[in-house]
């Protein structure tokens, strides 16, 4: 979601793969709706991909009780998982943010699409998939992952006849 123009490209490779003309439109909706400049949150890249701390945003979600968070920890306290756990009113809140926010559909619509292209992934398979990308790969430690909005633009043009 947060780099649109990487989701569009990930969704002209299933297009490529299958031949499913769904993955083609979303793709093309993404650039034709500005997202990749209008939506876009850059994102660093550090030793393990996109990275950003998640203690500001999961604070304001466990501050209303919307979310836990528990996990494993192994030798010398070290965190080896955590899992984010949606509460009952993280459920109910989720239920009815779209009806009272029609604005929030997006970010519904998005999330399909993300989970879509993931499909059954898991995190490590998925951080492979994301250096495999030059421009990913090789980005700085440190520097912001670059946008890729104009190579995708050139792939549409050349898959659309596909």
């Amino acid at each position: 979601m947060r780099n649109p123009d990487y989701l569009a490209a990930e969704l002209l490779d299933l297009f490529a793969e299958t031949k499913d003309k769904s993955y083609y439109k979303a793709a093309q909706a993404i650039l034709a709706d500005e997202e990749p400049d209008l939506r876009r949150v850059p994102m660093v890249r550090y030793f393990f991909g996109a990275y950003e701390r998640l203690d500001d945003a999961l604070s304001l979600l466990r501050s209303r009780d919307l979310i836990r968070i528990t996990g494993t920890k192994g030798a010398n306290n070290k965190v080896l998982e955590t899992d984010f756990v949606l509460t009952k009113a993280g459920y109910d809140t989720c239920s009815t943010a779209v009806s009272q926010e029609p604005i929030l559909q997006w970010y519904a619509d998005r999330a399909a699409l993300v989970a879509k292209v993931a499909g059954p992934m898991g995190g490590t398979a998925l951080k492979q998939k994301q250096y495999q990308r030059a421009s990913y790969a090789e980005t700085k430690l440190g520097g912001v992952i670059p946008a890729i909005t104009e190579d995708v633009r050139v792939r549409l043009i050349q898959l659309q006849f596909v």
